[in-house]
């Protein structure tokens, strides 16, 4: 289990996208021609959702092993690097932190063709549309920020069944609109 560390949810800002589109442009050049996309993931694109005030960020790469490379120019770009399995093993992660080593920016960058990233978006794309299930998610957050203030595995832990029920009716929404 990873080691505690600070975290607080925000009521929904609309400064959030603004900050996309700046981590956005700062990552572009540094990835390079093995860009295929970046886009907004995460609690932070919902408009009217609670979240973290950490932006989570999608980058697809035509080649996750050549990530590696990059690095250096990532960390110009004020990214640091952490390295493959520290979210998932399919998942080059790096953030992008304030002074005092707060998250400000996740960056998931996931190989082209990975099912996750279909995943990320239409849960996102679901929760922008679905107001109960919106609404259902924020009231578990809140409830869980209140009990596990102090213990960020256990907040995370905790959303993980609302998660997965959220991700199976989006699935199904999505295969509706198709």
């Amino acid at each position: 289990m990873k080691a505690h560390r600070p975290y607080e949810l925000k009521e929904y800002d609309p400064e959030w996208k603004q900050r996309f589109l700046d981590a956005a442009e700062k990552l572009k050049p540094s990835f390079g021609d093995n860009l295929v996309e970046i886009d907004h993931i995460g609690s932070t694109s919902i408009v009217g959702m609670v979240a973290k005030p950490q932006v989570d960020v999608l980058v697809v790469v035509k080649d996750l092993d050549a990530v590696a490379d990059r690095h250096n120019a990532l960390t110009e770009a004020g990214f640091i690097p952490r390295g493959r399995g520290y979210v998932t093993e399919d998942d080059e992660y790096l953030t992008q932190d304030s002074p005092d080593g707060k998250h400000l920016v996740s960056v998931h960058t996931l190989q082209e063709g990975n099912p996750k990233i279909e995943e990320y978006k239409v849960f996102r794309d679901y929760l922008q549309e679905n107001e109960a299930d919106r609404n259902l998610y924020i009231a578990t957050k809140r409830n869980l920020y209140s009990a596990y203030e102090n213990s960020y595995a256990e907040y995370d832990s905790g959303k993980k069944d609302v998660i997965n029920a959220i991700k199976s009716r989006a699935k199904q929404w999505a295969s509706k609109k198709v």
